[in-house]
């Protein structure tokens, strides 16, 4: 699901750039793409709420801030915003509407990684 909303985010934005009458550069509508669409989260809850449970009581481990680490700390600090603006509000379900009603700010995809999807579903 992921993957179609990136194919239809790149297909607009390439679409958009088929109409000026520059060199386009597929790696860089790539970019701008990742860095500019807002994708729902696709993660399945049972997931999304160890990991924050995992995060609450120790905090990201590792010593590198992956895509993916940036992708739970964003649902983190969006889950515990809603925990206090709504003092009554347990985790779960305040994890419950990020998932549901919230978007990401990026996508948390490498460059790399999207290219290679949707030089495959040009393909197709």
């Amino acid at each position: 699901m992921r993957d179609a909303e990136l194919l239809r985010d790149y297909r607009k934005k390439l679409g958009e750039a088929m109409k000026g009458s520059g060199v386009i550069n597929r790696m860089k509508i790539i970019e701008e793409v990742l860095a500019e669409g807002r994708p729902r989260y696709y993660l399945r809850f049972s997931q999304a709420y160890n990991v924050m449970s995992r995060i609450n009581h120790q905090g990201i481990t590792g010593r590198k801030l992956t895509l993916k680490n940036q992708m739970w700390l964003e649902i983190y600090g969006k889950v515990q915003q809603m925990m206090e603006e709504d003092k009554g509000l347990a985790m779960h379900e305040a994890l419950t509407r990020v998932l549901f009603d919230g978007r990401a700010s990026r996508y948390f995809i490498s460059p790399q990684y999207a290219y290679r999807y949707l030089y495959e579903a040009a393909k197709n």
